[in-house]
């Protein structure tokens, strides 16, 4: 079977199952290299500095921090594995020569921050060749894991490759660019939107990603239907408002009838607010902002991380949802001492609907980071605060942490527990991203553990990628009650999964479970 051979600049990565090798030339640059043995197929990405900087308008791609994350979930979503089935091989990372990076270590901080995170994935690195005053031309088949390893530059003093990874030196093919190879498991997108303007936009970001193919588009949803037969879209991406049908009028029978992940596309204006969140709610996957050619380079990867998540996302339709019923036992009573903290993603505003409705009367004080932009995070808590019998509000600076109140994070900003003597307060800071976001929900439940030590009861609802693990394990270190939601209930099983894996989740629970569960945790036994 012959082989292509596609070259890999600085920000970009290949996943595929087909028989490509990928090169690349790498100075203080790092490679990460991903396979699978069982599915015969990998993962490859060249970035350039460890992290991305707070509020950087820069490639994402080009950061360790981001880049890995990314190739991690595109490659577990395109080879239909986990995390924990893949292994690695780690190579570049040289120092002392030509970087963008004001520090002649960047070569040590690239390979440290990819070894951080493969680990914190529970991927194995099976080979490794780093460091060094030279630089690397490689060459990475994806089917076989096979990483090929010449050294280039003067003044190189280490054992040579072959003896790092057990490899030859010496690479025996050619260094060509042979274009783009085409996957047989590209996702399918269907772009439906009334402006050209958009359409086009989306069809240019979309496209730069190898695994996503645009199939076709529509200027409003009673064309695109008649569409749905011939192009098989994997995916929808449909604007909010159009005229002859709106986007959330088409949902309510496009989701029974053909079970599509949908992604809302929105002017991200507080009118759009009740319309996205009656959209979530008849079962769309999430939402992204209309792009302009203004932000361009920062929100296309976002709305392309979307658009992937939403592939292997579950399609749910309305649920109906579990009413608390009281135990009418006058013995128990919640502690009076107990905050609950709870972080969500993708799928969380309907999920955290779910619980908190389902919830009685009368509750612990409960913090929630949910990832959400800021002009909706108000319209969310309101709407929480119409269905729910207690408070629910979007906090401010200086809210009270007491019981019946639920304060929901800014979107845009970072929350966290603070105590005075008066008692227990939320501050609301501009401090910069933690885990890539902002809210952070790693950034709340730190501030939760050390504030509250195990008084605190810690919930990851579903959500793409790692958020919330790191904090909800120092929750879990101080002594808190941690839990997950389930593979099956998630519409992405991204948080929870990766707090369950790392061990900072001691349970898991379906959704519907959650409610009961965590009036069973907060519940305090009075003296009989």
């Amino acid at each position: 079977m012959s082989q292509d051979i596609v070259s890999l600049n600085i920000a970009e990565l290949v996943v595929s199952k087909e028989p490509v090798a990928v090169s690349t030339v790498l100075g203080s640059c790092v490679s990460v290299c991903l396979f699978s043995d069982s599915e015969k197929g990998g993962g490859v990405i060249h970035y350039a500095l460890p992290e991305l900087p707070s509020n950087s308008k820069d490639n994402p791609l080009r950061y360790g921090d981001y880049a890995i994350e990314d190739l991690i979930l595109k490659t577990c979503h395109h080879l239909g594995v986990k995390s924990y089935q893949l292994k690695a091989k780690l190579v570049g990372g040289a120092n002392n020569i030509a970087s963008e990076h004001p520090s002649q270590h960047v070569g040590s901080e690239n390979v440290k921050i990819a070894k951080k995170l493969l680990s914190k994935h529970k991927i194995p690195i099976v080979g490794e060749d780093v460091g060094g005053t030279r630089g690397r031309k490689i060459l990475f088949h994806l089917q076989t894991g096979r990483l090929q390893v010449a050294f280039v530059g003067p003044g190189y003093s280490r054992p040579s490759a072959a003896k790092a990874i057990g490899l030859s030196d010496k690479i025996e093919k050619p260094i060509l660019n042979l274009g783009n190879t085409e996957s047989k498991r590209k996702i399918r997108v269907l772009i439906v939107d009334d402006s050209k303007t958009i359409r086009e936009l989306l069809t240019k970001i979309l496209s730069q990603d190898p695994n996503i193919n645009v199939v076709g588009q529509a200027e409003d949803p009673l064309k695109a239907e008649l569409l749905l037969p011939t192009t098989k879209p994997d995916v929808i991406t449909l604007d909010v408002h159009m005229p002859r049908m709106t986007g959330v009028q088409w949902l309510k029978t496009l989701v029974p009838k053909y079970k599509l992940p949908v992604v809302m596309i929105t002017s991200l204006e507080l009118k759009d607010g009740n319309e996205v969140f009656e959209a979530l709610e008849l079962g769309a996957i999430d939402y992204i902002q209309k792009p302009s050619l203004s932000d361009l380079n920062s929100a296309a990867p976002l709305i392309r991380e979307k658009v992937i998540n939403a592939a292997s996302a579950k399609v749910r339709g309305p649920r109906h949802i579990k009413k608390f019923v009281p135990s009418g036992n006058p013995n128990f009573a919640f502690d009076p001492h107990i905050v609950i903290a709870i972080g969500a993603s993708t799928g969380g505003t309907e999920a955290l609907k779910e619980v908190l409705t389902a919830l009685p009367k009368n509750i612990p004080p409960i913090v929630i980071v949910q990832h959400i932009p800021p002009v909706f995070s108000r319209a969310f808590a309101d709407r929480m605060n119409s269905l729910c019998p207690f408070e629910v509000k979007e906090a401010e600076s200086g809210d009270a942490v007491h019981s019946n109140r639920v304060l929901i994070a800014p979107g845009g900003t970072q929350m966290k527990v603070i105590k005075k003597p008066s008692g227990l307060f939320v501050e609301i800071n501009d401090d910069p991203p933690m885990t890539r976001h902002k809210p952070s929900v790693d950034y709340l439940f730190q501030s939760v553990a050390e504030t509250l030590g195990k008084k605190t009861i810690g919930v990851i609802l579903t959500g793409m990628g790692s958020d919330g693990t790191n904090g909800l394990l120092k929750m879990k270190e101080k002594g808190s009650m941690t839990l997950s939601q389930d593979e099956d209930s998630c519409v992405v099983y991204g948080m929870p999964k990766s707090a369950w894996e790392s061990g900072a989740s001691q349970l898991q629970v379906p959704l519907d479970e959650i409610p009961l569960k965590l009036t069973q945790l907060w519940v305090l036994k009075k003296p009989a």
